[in-house]
């Protein structure tokens, strides 16, 4: 029992009335435990006399915190005070393993929370305790801390979520993984980088052998680094394919024309080489890549490939096609031209035949591109020539199949010489007389592909319309007896034309002012004037004449000639100095200043 004099708390108070003071004398009467906080009051009209039984302030209970995990949140619980008075609300304070006490989840003496939990966010790595404030008005009463919390990182993990199907030198491969919950993505590296490389997540197999992917992912504040995850697998040789790029003979016969079979393999680098199968019995065989006969039947090629360490030995694949008996054949003993021109050079063909002794004749399989008289070729047409030779045959031997020989026959080149020099000082607005002569005789042609700096014409009159390189081409289009000659280009710089005020007119105050200059040709040019003797004048400038009868600035494009003008109206009501400046886009430059008064 403890007895509590009224003036600990403002038991005395003022009456409503101004004039009457009350006194309340009060009798406090609680239980309390020792080293508690207890809070009484009591309040009446008059003159009276009370008893009143006062409460402790409990503190909160059971304080907890847990961390979510890869988070630095951590959520505190609480149990709420018990007793009377209850709490107005809480605050939470973490206390680290070192350091003051700080406020957490929001709350603080001043801003209270009525829950029994909260989330601490932003909770730096390490071990924090919790204790719970319970206030009451002015009193409070602190929890005992809770267990210690401890912020770590979380762990994580990476699983493949690709594997490659059927891998083989020379193929790719899209790797992919999942990782863990800090964000961060997974990369990848090749540990074995003489079989596979890795490019982001493109994997290239270099070479057969065993392909390890490492997959890494990095960490965050509360999460850990995922420990490393391998993919591995093996890299298979590459097959080959042979494929005869030449075709069988369809006639060939005893003592006729030999057969050079041709084949593509596959990648190793390796040739692909040929035999003669056993079962083809003497009736072909092959010397020097050449393929004779010597017997009716069939004829059988082989066609094999070796492997290396990336490559698969190629299958074998045959060719076999039939020989016929005892026919001739015609070789061509003469080797067409190379360089045949229409009216140019004869040709004289020769040829063997076979054991018939019959002389080998000669024809033209395209007379519109050569004629032929014995064994004179001559040369009539662009196109292709096809020469057919021909032997007869007699009672031992049968005619000889018809032989031809087949060459491009072409126009006359012709070339293109500039005739006239190059300006050395070319400028913008200027001209230039472009010539040339071709050895054909013919007439030359001319153009540009740069026509943002100048303008040429078919007869090669050059005008010079910007700063740049001008390209002048000069061309000849051939005719039936002559090709088109190659283009020939002269080149040369244009200099752009100087940017600057070079005049100005004033009339009187209330009439104009005009200012002009040069620049670039079809450049746009901006003109501001300012007020008073000035350094620069331009946009943004602080001293622009500001008048409702004119635009400031006065805005216009160089002409053809190089040059421009602008007109202000009406510039002020009165005389004055006045400063002009003028500023030019593409290509941007800027003018002289032009100070200048108005009386």
């Amino acid at each position: 029992m403890a007895t509590y004099q009224a003036s600990h708390r403002a038991l005395r108070r003022r009456s409503p009335h101004p004039r009457r003071l009350v006194v309340v004398a009060a009798t406090l009467t609680a239980l309390v435990a020792l080293g508690q906080v207890a809070y009484g009051y009591f309040s009446g009209t008059g003159s009276s006399t009370g008893s009143v039984t006062t409460g402790t302030l409990a503190a909160p209970t059971g304080v907890t915190g847990a961390q979510t995990s890869g988070t630095g949140t951590v959520t505190v619980s609480w149990t709420a005070s018990s007793g009377t008075p209850a709490p107005d609300g809480y605050y939470v304070r973490r206390l680290p393993s070192s350091g003051p006490a700080v406020a957490a989840c929001g709350t603080s003496a001043a801003s209270l929370t009525t829950a029994t939990s909260c989330s601490d966010t932003g909770v730096p790595l390490g071990s924090h305790t919790y204790e719970v404030v319970a206030v009451f008005r002015s009193w409070t009463a602190t929890s005992a801390p809770s267990a210690t919390v401890t912020v770590a990182q979380a762990s994580q993990t990476i699983t493949f979520t690709s594997s490659p199907v059927s891998p083989t030198y020379g193929g790719s491969y899209t790797v992919t993984a999942t990782g863990g919950g800090s964000g961060n993505p997974v990369t990848f590296g090749s540990a074995t980088p003489g079989v596979c490389s890795v490019s982001g997540s493109a994997v290239s197999f270099l070479h057969a052998g065993t392909c390890t992917i490492n997959a890494d992912q990095a960490g965050s504040t509360y999460y850990s680094a995922a420990p490393q995850n391998q993919q591995t697998f093996t890299v298979a040789k590459a097959a080959q394919t042979i494929s005869f790029t030449s075709t069988a003979p369809s006639a060939a016969v005893v003592g006729g024309a030999g057969y050079t079979p041709a084949a593509t393999g596959g990648a190793s680098g390796n040739p692909v080489t040929f035999t003669i199968d056993a079962s083809t019995g003497g009736v072909c065989s092959l010397s020097g890549g050449v393929v004779t006969y010597q017997h009716a039947g069939t004829c059988t090629v082989n066609a094999n490939q070796a492997g290396t360490a990336d490559y698969l030995a190629a299958s074998q694949v045959q060719q076999s096609y039939t020989v016929g008996p005892g026919a001739q054949a015609i070789t061509f003993t003469s080797t067409a031209p190379g360089n045949a021109k229409v009216g140019g050079s004869t040709y004289t063909v020769t040829a063997t035949g076979g054991a018939s002794g019959n002389a080998v004749t000669f024809s033209s399989g395209s007379p519109s591109v050569c004629t032929v008289s014995g064994s004179t070729v001559t040369f009539v047409g662009a196109g292709t020539c096809v020469v057919n030779a021909n032997q007869a045959g007699n009672a031992d031997y049968l005619a000889a199949a018809q032989v031809q020989q087949s060459f491009g026959v072409t126009k006359q080149d012709q070339t293109i010489t500039f005739t006239s020099t190059a300006p050395g000082s070319a400028t913008v607005g200027g001209t230039y007389a472009a010539t040339a002569t071709a050895s054909s005789g013919l007439t030359v042609t001319f153009s540009t592909d740069t026509a943002s700096v100048c303008t040429v014409t078919s007869a090669g009159a050059v005008s010079f319309v910007a700063a740049g390189t001008c390209h002048v081409n000069a061309n000849q289009a051939g005719n039936g007896t002559y090709n088109a000659a190659p283009q020939v280009q002269q080149s040369f710089t244009v200099a752009g034309g100087t940017f600057a005020i070079t005049g100005r007119t004033s009339g009187s105050p209330q009439n104009t002012t005009i200012v002009s200059g040069t620049g670039t040709v079809g450049a746009n040019v901006s003109v501001y004037i300012c007020n008073g003797n000035r350094a620069s004048c331009g946009s943004g400038s602080a001293f622009l004449v500001s008048n409702s009868n004119f635009t400031n600035p006065q805005t216009t494009t160089v002409g053809a000639g190089g040059t421009w003008s602008v007109t202000f109206t009406k510039l002020l009501n009165g005389a004055g100095t006045f400063t002009t400046q003028a500023f030019q886009t593409s290509p941007s430059a800027t003018s002289n200043v032009v100070v200048f008064s108005v009386s």
